[in-house]
């Protein structure tokens, strides 16, 4: 009976254990990582958003950005923060860059998403589409970029709607 309870309890604790390092490591990842706030677009009206994320496209003020890539296969590609710039090869001379893919004329970098809650979907989606919308980013050395944060006209979203909230109870 022992041995059956002991390895219940153990069957139990190491699935507790890798959950909190794999939250830890996150957490160090976004605290390690250089931030940067870039603005984004909405780019498809029919389905900006997808279940409870918004979808958007983020402007990292780079010109070319996968442009004249007709093929359908990924390929590595560096959005460099500082300078800005795009390659497709790894930048020697750049002191920040996001790594990604491009498929097609689109770069992906596995940050074109944020998930939201039900209730305030349709608001930030409209924000998003009026442009209002920004999204803070924690930038490590080897390129991978995680979200911090939406940002909404400079406010984080939480915040935006608490005011949104607030100026619709005053009328």
């Amino acid at each position: 009976m022992t041995l059956i309870r002991n390895n219940l309890i153990i069957a139990l604790v190491i699935p507790i254990i890798a959950l909190a390092g794999l939250v830890a490591h996150k957490v160090y990842k976004i605290n390690v990582g250089q931030e940067y706030i870039l603005p984004i677009l909405g780019f498809d009206p029919r389905d900006l958003l997808s279940g409870h994320y918004l979808i958007y496209r983020i402007d990292y003020g780079v010109s070319g950005l996968c442009s004249g890539m007709k093929y359908n296969q990924e390929k590595p590609a560096y959005v460099c923060l500082s300078p800005r710039s795009f390659s497709e090869l790894k930048p020697q001379h750049c002191t920040a860059m996001i790594s990604g893919h491009c498929r097609g004329s689109r770069f992906n970098a596995g940050i074109e998403r944020f998930f939201v809650p039900q209730a305030d979907a349709r608001t930030l989606e409209r924000a998003v589409r009026g442009r209002k919308g920004s999204i803070v980013l924690a930038v490590n050395r080897s390129g991978k970029a995680l979200i911090k944060d939406l940002l909404i006209e400079d406010q984080p979203w939480r915040d935006y709607l608490s005011t949104l909230e607030q100026i619709e109870s005053k009328q």
